[in-house]
């Protein structure tokens, strides 16, 4: 038997306590995770940052990742001691991929391994795929034009 519940957030008053506590916990919880990583020189990332909570919390129970990331104020707080935060999109290395050589193309094998291939553009970024694109239709436009031109001597 299913039954939909008839009550909102406004009229379930004892619920707000709760909650306000538990938010209040795992602010307290992270801050102090995040002022022991800094303090030791440890990264702060979301898994240390879970790991710790889980040392210094009385229950053992720490905070989760996810809750990090959905409370405002703890994530605010993480974002402004974390290094690793948003690294991934500013310090990633320039891709060989991205230079405009046709030396890439020239060189595929015909029998290589296509879940590898499928992991290494997984890893690309939407701008270095684009390159990626132009560029193969660009070697292969020019070699259809040779290649036509070609055909077009041999049979005149």
């Amino acid at each position: 038997m299913n039954q939909i519940s008839t009550f909102t957030n406004d009229e379930r008053p004892w619920l707000r306590a709760v909650h306000e506590k538990k938010k209040t916990r795992s602010v307290q919880l992270g801050k102090s995770a995040i002022d022991s990583l800094v303090k030791e020189g440890k990264p702060v990332t979301l898994n240390n940052i879970h790991n710790r909570s889980k040392e210094l919390d009385p229950t053992g129970k720490g905070i989760h990742p996810n809750t990090i990331k959905t409370n405002e104020e703890l994530f605010d707080y993480y974002k402004q001691h974390s290094h690793t935060h948003k690294q991934r999109q500013t310090n990633k290395p320039p891709s060989s991929l991205n230079m405009p050589q046709d030396t890439h193309l020239r060189r595929i094998n015909p029998n290589r391994n296509l879940v590898h291939l499928r992991q290494k553009y997984m890893k690309l970024t939407k701008q270095e795929l684009v390159a990626r694109l132009i560029q193969a239709e660009q070697f292969i436009a020019e070699n259809q034009t040779k290649w036509t031109a070609s055909m077009f001597e041999q049979f005149s």
